[in-house]
């Protein structure tokens, strides 16, 4: 913002040449078949490219009916053998709360007895005396 007379002027970025005013600014536009599971290459539009598959990507095949397999067993094995370590760490953490319950009971009721023995023995003292 500008300052002009004590008004303030709005002052817009100047666009490099050639450029429209809504066009965006970047290396490269993206393909309009361009797709996020990777079947379709990604990279520069023809027009801007000198090179053949200069952004290092190749063009993938459609997967055969042998990798889609590959892939779901993969996925599959990968996600039982997270669920199951998982499981393995609630049992472990499973058998050290109920140790930990055990002994808290022990040491709760160890403590109930003393108590018991005192007022015992206090009641004992008093009937004596």
């Amino acid at each position: 913002m500008n300052k002009k007379n004590g008004a303030t002027q709005a002052v817009g970025g100047r666009l490099e040449a050639g450029q429209r005013e809504n066009e965006p600014r970047g290396l490269a536009a993206p393909r309009e078949n361009s797709s996020i599971y990777g079947l379709n290459q990604i990279g520069t539009t023809p027009l801007d490219s000198s090179r053949e598959n200069n952004s290092g990507a190749s063009i993938q095949e459609k997967s055969s009916s042998g990798k889609i397999l590959e892939r779901l067993e993969l996925i599959e094995k990968t996600f039982l053998s997270y669920v199951h370590g998982q499981q393995n760490l609630f049992e472990t953490r499973l058998e050290e709360s109920k140790g930990t319950e055990a002994f808290f009971k022990e040491e709760v009721q160890a403590l109930k007895e003393e108590i018991y023995d005192l007022v015992s023995t206090e009641e004992q003292i008093e009937e004596i005396v």
